[in-house]
C-alpha cells in the first residue's frame, strides 16, 4: 500500500494558482520521485499547480503534449530552446505549461464555466509515455546513432501528486477527471486510482480528443517501452490490460453511477498523424471509420455520451472555441454543463460533417 508520505501538508490561499515541487513518496518498497523526461537538452525538474476553490467539487487535469515509444518518436523532443509545437513529445515542461494562460475551463472568472469555483489539480506531461510509464529506456538517436534514455515515469509522476491531494486537499463531493490529447489516456488510466482515493464524490470523467485509436502492435510496443500496467480490475481473465478501445467502456461498467464522456472534432488532424506514426496507411480516413465505430460501440453504455464536433482541430477544453463551439444543435459549453449537473446529455455530433480529407499528407 502507498503511505502517506507527504507528511507536510501545505494550506493553499484561495482562488490562486500555486505552483508545487511534490516530495518524494514511499510506495510499498519504492521509492518514487516526480521527474521529466530526462531527453537530451532537457530539464528533467517536474511541478503541478493547484489551486484551492470556494465550491465543492475537485478537477483533476491531465495536460497533453504528444508521445514517444521508438528511436524516431523519441529522437525529436519538443523543447523550449526549440519552436513551438516541435517535436513529436513534450520533454520538460514550458514556460506555456502555466494555467494562467488558458481559456475553456481555466477561465475561472467566466461565469460561463460550471467548475469557475472548483479547486484544480494540474497536472503538466514531460514524459512522453501519456501519463502511464514507469520505465526508463534507452533509444539511439536517429541523426547521431548517440544512445540516450528517456524516464517514462508519467505514472510515478502522478501517484506522486495524488499522494499530495490526499494530504492537502478536503474530499471533494463533485469530481471532474478529465485531460486533453495525451492527458485523455491520463485521465483514463488513473481513473481507478482516483477513485479509489476520492471515493465519496459523484464522478465524471471527461477525455478530450484521445479516442483509443491505436494499433495492437502499437500497444504491445508502448506497454514495453514505458511499462505501462492497467488496473487490476481492468484487466481480462488472463491478466491482459483492456485494448485502447475498451478500456473507457469498462470503466463505464465498472462504475455505473459516474459518467463518461469523450469529445474530439470528426477529422483530428493530431490523433490521425499519431495513427499514421503507428504505420496505418490512409491515417486519416482510417482514423474517422475506427473512432465513429468505437465511439458508436461506447454509446450503448447508459453511462456513457459523446460530443463530435466539425472540422479537424485538437482539443478543446483549454481553447477559447470552449465556450463557442456548436455541433449538432448544441453549443459544447452548454453540454458540458450539463455533464457537470449531472444530467447526463444527449450525444452531440456535427450534423454536416466533411468527409476525412483523400490525402493526409502524412
Amino acid at each position: 500500500p502507498e503511505a502517506d508520505a507527504q507528511t507536510r501538508t501545505q494550506t493553499l490561499p484561495v482562488g490562486e494558482w500555486v505552483r508545487i515541487t511534490p516530495e518524494p513518496i514511499m510506495s510499498g518498497f519504492q521509492r518514487l520521485s516526480a521527474t521529466c523526461s530526462d531527453a537530451p537538452g532537457s530539464d528533467p525538474a517536474y511541478s503541478f499547480w493547484a489551486r484551492q476553490g470556494t465550491g465543492d467539487g475537485l478537477v483533476i487535469f491531465f495536460d497533453g503534449g504528444g508521445a514517444c515509444w521508438d528511436d524516431l518518436t523519441c529522437s525529436v523532443p519538443w523543447l523550449a530552446s526549440g519552436r513551438p509545437d516541435d517535436g513529436f513529445y513534450k520533454a520538460e515542461i514550458l514556460p506555456g505549461d502555466d494555467p494562467h494562460r488558458f481559456g475553456g475551463i481555466f477561465r475561472v472568472e467566466d461565469e460561463r464555466n460550471p467548475v469557475r469555483d472548483w479547486s484544480f489539480i494540474y497536472v503538466p506531461y514531460c514524459t512522453g509515455d501519456v501519463h502511464l510509464g514507469s520505465n526508463t529506456t534507452q533509444y539511439r538517436d536517429v541523426d547521431s546513432g548517440e544512445a540516450f534514455a528517456i524516464r517514462h515515469r508519467g505514472a510515478d509522476n502522478f501517484r506522486v501528486v495524488l499522494a499530495w491531494a490526499r494530504a492537502n486537499l478536503e474530499q471533494p463531493q463533485r469530481l471532474l477527471v478529465t485531460g486533453s490529447s495525451a492527458g485523455a489516456y491520463g485521465a483514463v488510466g488513473h481513473y481507478v486510482r482516483i477513485r479509489d482515493a476520492f471515493p465519496r464524490a459523484r464522478a465524471i470523467m471527461l477525455g478530450d480528443a484521445g479516442q483509443g485509436v491505436t494499433t495492437p502492435e502499437f500497444a504491445d510496443l508502448r506497454d514495453d517501452r514505458w511499462g505501462a500496467r492497467a488496473a487490476r480490475v481492468l484487466r481480462g481473465s488472463d491478466g491482459s490490460p483492456p485494448p485502447d478501445d475498451l478500456a473507457v467502456a469498462r470503466l463505464a461498467a465498472l462504475y455505473p453511477d459516474d459518467i463518461f464522456a469523450q469529445f474530439t472534432t470528426a477529422n483530428d488532424r493530431t490523433q490521425a498523424g499519431f495513427y499514421a506514426l503507428m504505420g496505418v496507411d490512409d491515417a486519416c480516413a482510417a482514423w474517422r471509420d475506427k473512432m465513429t465505430r468505437d465511439l458508436a460501440q461506447r454509446q450503448a453504455a447508459p453511462n456513457f455520451r459523446s460530443y463530435v464536433a466539425a472540422g479537424d482541430a485538437h482539443t478543446i477544453l483549454r481553447a477559447q472555441r470552449f465556450f463557442t463551439e456548436s455541433s449538432g444543435g448544441e453549443v459544447f459549453a452548454d453540454w458540458f454543463a450539463a455533464l457537470i449537473r449531472g444530467d447526463r446529455p444527449e450525444n452531440r455530433a456535427c450534423v454536416e460533417c466533411e468527409p476525412p480529407p483523400q490525402r493526409c499528407g502524412f
